[in-house]
C-alpha cells in the first residue's frame, strides 16, 4: 500500500467513525484531536454533494432589464441646471438640447 492509500483510508476511518458519532465536526474533532479544517476538507471529498451538511448556498438567477420610470432620468449640467422628465419619446429633443448648450 502507498501513502496516499494510507492516507485515504486513515481519513475515511475519521469520516465513518464521525458519521456514526452523532456528534457535531467540531466535536468529533475536539474529541479525536484533529484538525478541523483538514477533517472538513476529507469530508467533502469523501462526501457526495447531497450528504453536505450546508448545502450550496448558490441559487439561480434571472438576469432581467432594470425598469426605470421614464420620470427619474435627469442630467445635472456642470453649471447646476438639472434636466428632468427625460424618456424615450423626448430623449432626442434632450440631446440637441445639451448639444446646442
Amino acid at each position: 500500500m502507498n501513502a496516499n492509500t494510507v492516507l485515504n483510508q486513515t481519513w475515511a476511518d475519521h469520516i465513518e467513525k464521525w458519521r456514526a458519532s452523532g456528534l457535531s465536526i467540531k466535536a468529533f474533532c475536539e474529541q479525536e484531536d484533529l484538525v478541523y479544517h483538514q477533517f472538513s476538507y476529507w469530508r467533502q471529498k469523501f462526501s457526495p454533494a447531497a450528504d453536505s451538511t450546508t448545502g450550496s448556498k448558490l441559487v439561480p438567477v434571472a438576469l432581467a432589464t432594470p425598469s426605470m420610470p421614464s420620470s427619474d432620468l435627469e442630467i445635472l449640467l456642470p453649471n447646476g441646471v438639472i434636466i428632468r422628465g427625460i424618456d424615450m419619446t423626448n430623449v432626442s429633443l434632450v440631446s440637441h438640447l445639451v448639444a446646442a448648450l
